[in-house]
């Protein structure tokens, strides 16, 4: 409560933004980032070699030597179950940064960060001071389409969705789908996800 009560005091002479991504995207980004390239005896190291030794059906293969992505999702998918404290790089966004209570000015989005970051500088009228800036890690290696298609075809459709129903606020709040990651047309949602705008004030509300 003293933190977003903190929050709260300090937007309100502010232009308040949050940058969103697709949560299945961030997902993977956080995967391959903390699990196949964690440093050497690092606590996501330690992690990683501690979900293999769960999830691992041969117990004695190390390859690869970090924890496959449906491993990870397993590891994941039981904490969940299990109500244990997760990870801040796998936490739903709607979880810590508050956007039911908080009345951000603006919901920017990864995909569409370089044309949302003018905007937020033209908004707070700081364009003398701060330049757009946007690089792209990843140009010339695969692209991000490319590698959600590859790791999530890994996954059973229960797998993605249990993901789903963990990240379902992420979802419906910033207007992303789900459909395109199953395999089985009877596993989709009913109900189609609402799509934004890529740069949108957000009215607080709470989801039901």
């Amino acid at each position: 409560m003293y933190r977003t009560h903190m929050l709260l005091t300090s937007v309100n002479d502010s232009v308040s933004f949050l940058i969103v991504r697709h949560p299945f995207e961030r997902l993977l980004s956080a995967y391959r980032d903390k699990m196949q390239n964690a440093l050497p005896n690092s606590f996501h190291h330690k992690l990683g070699n501690i979900i293999i030794q769960k999830y691992r059906t041969n117990k004695f293969s190390r390859v690869p030597r970090w924890p496959t992505f449906p491993e990870f999702v397993n590891y994941l998918i039981d904490q969940i179950h299990n109500h244990r404290e997760l990870d801040m790089h796998w936490t739903p966004i709607t979880n810590f940064c508050t956007p039911c209570q908080v009345r951000f000015n603006v919901i920017a989005k990864f995909e569409t960060l370089e044309e949302d970051q003018r905007y937020i500088i033209e908004k707070a009228n700081i364009g003398h001071v701060v330049s757009p800036q946007w690089k792209n890690s990843g140009k010339g290696k695969k692209s991000t389409v490319a590698l959600l298609e590859e790791f999530y075809a890994e996954l059973s459709d229960k797998q993605v969705r249990e993901l789903y129903e963990f990240f379902k606020y992420d979802f419906e709040l910033f207007g992303y789908s789900v459909k395109e990651f199953y395999r089985n047309s009877s596993e989709k949602p009913s109900t189609s996800t609402p799509t934004t705008k890529p740069v949108t004030p957000l009215k607080p509300h709470s989801p039901e």
